[in-house]
């Protein structure tokens, strides 16, 4: 059965709706550094350092319409009974768990959601285009992006790669097209042009220039 996983990957929720109309959001990196600053200035006032740090976080996840529903993590435990700030944490955490894995992901996890990663062309075509752009997918000109949009690109890319092998003589053309080990530079077989997603400019560069691969 192939693993769907990598779907979370590529666009998993980003807000968990609850019952009283109110909703749960993932934090950036940034929001849990914050929430985690503010939880230990609450904690100095002697506090439970475990309370307050899940209230620091329930103050920047949860919202209503989009907006917070507490201004700080003080607000939440002058606010809500500590059951229900635990309760609301707890349900934060296992949807973050399974919507928003990250580098803390179990090794044996990661290594499926790369196994099924490598066996979805269009989704490593995406990677691609990504990485010549300089762009993350959480970029908002990237979010507006199409399939159409990344197939120019892709093709555009493809286009540029065959007009600079064209500007080589035959016999660097034909050593430049040739897939090869990026630390000794040996030959690791014969490819076509079109075909090498390793396909290097900086060496077709370097070639042009006369200089070695």
């Amino acid at each position: 059965m192939r693993d769907y996983g990598w779907l979370t990957l590529a666009g998993g929720a980003h807000h968990l709706a609850l019952e009283d109309g109110t909703a749960l959001s993932l934090l950036t990196s940034r929001q849990v550094l914050e929430a985690k600053g503010e939880a230990l200035d609450l904690a100095r006032a002697g506090r439970d350092p475990a309370l307050c740090a899940n209230a620091c976080l329930v103050s920047r996840a949860l919202t209503r319409a989009g907006e917070p529903v507490y201004p700080s993590g003080r607000a939440v435990l002058e606010t809500l009974p500590p059951a229900a700030i635990e309760d609301l944490a707890r349900t934060w955490a296992d949807f973050d768990r399974r919507e928003n894995p990250g580098l803390g992901t179990d090794p044996a996890r990661v290594e499926e959601l790369k196994t099924a990663l490598e066996g979805l062309p269009q989704e490593r075509l995406k990677w691609r285009v990504l990485r010549a752009f300089r762009a993350l997918p959480t970029e908002e000109r990237v979010k507006a992006m199409t399939g159409r949009d990344y197939l120019w690109c892709a093709l555009h890319l493809l286009l540029d790669q065959e007009e600079e092998a064209a500007r080589l003589c035959p016999a660097c053309r034909a050593e430049a097209e040739e897939a090869r080990c990026p630390v000794c530079g040996r030959a690791v077989g014969e490819v076509t042009r079109g075909e090498n997603p390793g396909f290097d400019l900086e060496r077709f560069e370097r070639l042009k220039k006369g200089g070695v691969l």
